[in-house]
């Protein structure tokens, strides 16, 4: 049968539910003659007689109770299954896959995930921390949390900019055998410890008021830890920008010193991505609205902590 011939199977049997077509058309909110009409027309589709009308009387054909018996409980588990999509699309379950860089999800999305789990007890998080920039698509991941200007894309995003945090250190002895920089510029000649990018080669923001400079740096070395560059910073073999939260605990032990204070790093983006707005599942649009709430808050705890 054709699936557009479903509508008419649903007026026949709620007719021989209600054993009437008035009764039937008051339920359906249809007049009493679009309802005979949907039947007829049923009957014609099947080629068979299912009801033996009267003026007072409504029965079943023998070929009608057959399809009925059949048709009954099929449109049944239909209806329980659209309302099992809307009672999912009413409340965030399943499971949720996420993707973020290793070293900022460590550090980020403890706090972030314990929110959203204790507002949704029956969402299942399932979180990649990977150094690659997975493929949300195929991979089948419902958000990655990605920094940098986001590329051309037809995922959708949520943007999230995040100012400060972020410093440039050195160890004293470095310091003092290379000598100490007065301004962006003085970078050319130094050794500098990069944190891996997507495309080489280096290049190092700074802001001063409304001043902008761009720095191409000399890459002594190109890692994708933050720890492992403070633990090189601290050894001396280069210049490292770092979250400050990192650094501290090397920068009270006398280990690092940061330097040009007066130019900051401009504000680095965020972007939560996802593959479509369009029916957004709610467990991926809860977690969107935890992101908006947690995120930004998740850098403040980071770069308050000790």
């Amino acid at each position: 049968m054709d699936l557009r011939a479903l509508d008419l199977v649903a007026v026949f049997v709620q007719v021989v539910d209600s054993r009437s077509f008035r009764a039937a058309a008051t339920l359906l909110g249809m007049s009493k003659s679009t309802v005979s009409l949907k039947v007829a027309q049923l009957e014609d589709t099947l080629g068979a007689r299912l009801l033996e009308r009267t003026t007072r009387t409504l029965k079943l054909t023998e070929v009608g109770t057959a399809f009925y018996a059949q048709a009954q409980p099929a449109l049944s588990q239909l209806h329980d299954a659209g309302q099992h999509v809307l009672d999912t699309r009413a409340r965030p379950s399943g499971r949720l896959r996420i993707a973020m860089l290793f070293e900022p999800g460590q550090l980020l999305l403890s706090g972030i995930l314990s929110e959203y789990l204790q507002r949704y007890p029956e969402v299942h998080v399932d979180v990649e921390l990977t150094d690659r920039y997975v493929d949300l698509v195929n991979e089948g991941f419902d958000v990655a949390l990605r920094p940098g200007p986001l590329p051309d894309s037809s995922l959708k995003s949520l943007r999230f900019t995040v100012s400060g945090g972020m410093r440039l250190y050195a160890s004293p002895a470095y310091l003092r055998r290379k000598g100490r920089l007065q301004r962006p510029e003085d970078l050319a000649s130094h050794d500098c410890l990069v944190m891996s990018t997507k495309h080489p080669p280096a290049q190092w923001d700074f802001i001063r008021g409304r001043r902008k400079v761009s720095v191409r740096v000399k890459e002594r070395m190109r890692v994708n830890s933050f720890v492992l560059l403070r633990d090189l910073a601290v050894a001396g073999h280069g210049l490292a920008r770092l979250p400050e939260s990192f650094a501290r605990p090397a920068v009270h032990a006398g280990k690092l010193r940061s330097v040009l204070d007066a130019y900051a790093p401009p504000p680095v983006e965020w972007h939560a991505l996802y593959p479509s707005a369009r029916n957004l599942s709610p467990k991926v649009r809860a977690f969107l609205e935890v992101l908006e709430q947690r995120f930004l808050r998740a850098f403040d705890e980071l770069a308050s902590t000790a």
